[in-house]
């Protein structure tokens, strides 16, 4: 088992923090999406612009260094989760909107497990999964979209994907994607395999919460669409490019997906093929 060194040094978080900004900008450069702003259009976001998406992951490292200190101060979970509202409404003053707040939550999330896990990667799920799980215990009660999907629609959304260990990520994405990669070292058509398992599987609030179960269904039929254009060594882009058209119209996007997407290529770029 890969570990870290005893004293596992501060600058290995420092390294996971600038992954997971090099993901969210990642994530936001893939084009085409359906449904996602990208380098082509703003998906199906009238409120945002691919340049306001730069501005805001652009102030990620203000979060993570917030963040990092908290940590290193021996903070609780309760400190943590104030660091991200400060981030959140720091994205609303300087950016006029909230723009990754599931990133916020999730990357955060991620910093604070590998910060429990003191550096093991093998305990990093574990440590995530507790600490969502903490997060959802203490955190305010909010009426948000997500929360109200979950009831109307019995769905445990991004909460039970979190306090699960991010399966979706760990156990379908991130494997996904380094297959891909160790193939034939197309990133591109890695980034998009990664994509087509978390269409497939995550359950996405957002799109729920645009288009209801029919929403959903699309988007999973679609993840499947897009697999076995990729299995088949197509180029998938003229389908995701009508795909994108269709979300547009119907208003559905996939904000979840797009956040476990980033989350994906920074877990990679900080620890290759090692998943916990």
């Amino acid at each position: 088992m890969w570990r870290w060194t005893p004293t596992w040094p501060w600058p290995t978080l420092r390294r996971l923090a600038d992954s997971l900004t090099a993901g969210a900008l990642r994530e936001l450069d893939l084009t085409p999406k359906p449904g996602l702003v990208d380098r082509h259009d703003n998906g199906s976001h009238p409120d945002l612009t691919y340049a306001r998406m730069r501005a805001s992951v652009r102030l990620l490292p203000e979060y993570y260094a917030d963040l990092l200190e908290r940590l290193r101060a021996g903070w609780p979970l309760a400190s943590c989760i104030e660091a991200g509202r400060l981030a959140e409404a720091r994205m609303v003053a300087r950016v006029g909107t909230n723009s990754h707040r599931g990133y916020i939550f999730l990357s955060g999330l991620t910093l604070v497990g590998a910060h429990r896990a003191q550096g093991d990667i093998g305990r990093l799920r574990t440590a995530m999964a507790d600490a969502a799980r903490e997060f959802f215990r203490i955190a305010p009660k909010e009426d948000s979209h997500g929360s109200q999907v979950r009831r109307e629609f019995a769905v445990g959304g991004i909460r039970l994907e979190a306090e699960a260990g991010l399966p979706s990520v760990f156990e379908a994405a991130w494997p996904r994607y380094a297959s891909s990669l160790r193939q034939d070292a197309d990133r591109l058509r890695a980034e998009y395999h990664a994509m087509a398992s978390l269409m497939q599987r995550l359950e996405d609030t957002t799109a729920l919460h645009r288009c209801g179960l029919t929403g959903l269904n699309r988007v999973r039929k679609d993840g499947q669409v897009l697999q076995t254009l990729l299995d088949r060594g197509s180029d998938p882009r003229v389908f995701l490019q009508r795909s994108n058209e269709a979300y547009r119209r119907i208003g559905l996007t996939m904000g979840g997906v797009a956040d476990c997407l980033a989350l994906t290529f920074a877990l990679h770029g900080c620890f290759g093929e090692r998943r916990g």
